[in-house]
């Protein structure tokens, strides 16, 4: 079971961070190209929140990762806050797509 949770952990840690960090270089180009277009200003902020969204339920799963791995007893809370910070990251980024 403990395996299996670290391959889940790490998976989705992995898939968090990649998208917070491909995010972010979109952030970084769209900020060299503001001026040219309206279009990008106004998802400017969508993208923010959705690479912020993406970064932190990334690092709470890497978190969760680190702990069990090496065993710490409060491990299984952070296990917990990391599977319920998942519907509520859906939800944001269901809205700010939508």
């Amino acid at each position: 079971m403990k395996t299996l949770l670290l391959i889940v952990d790490g998976s989705i840690a992995c898939l968090g961070l990649t998208m917070g960090l491909v995010q972010a270089v979109v952030c970084i180009l769209y900020g060299f190209v503001l001026d040219m277009s309206p279009a990008l200003v106004k998802q400017m902020p969508m993208l923010l929140w959705s690479t912020t969204i993406f970064t932190a339920v990334g690092l709470i799963f890497l978190a969760g990762f680190f702990l069990l791995l090496r065993g710490r007893s409060w491990g299984w809370p952070v296990q917990g806050f990391a599977l319920a910070s998942l519907a509520p990251a859906g939800v944001v980024l269901t809205r700010l797509f939508a």
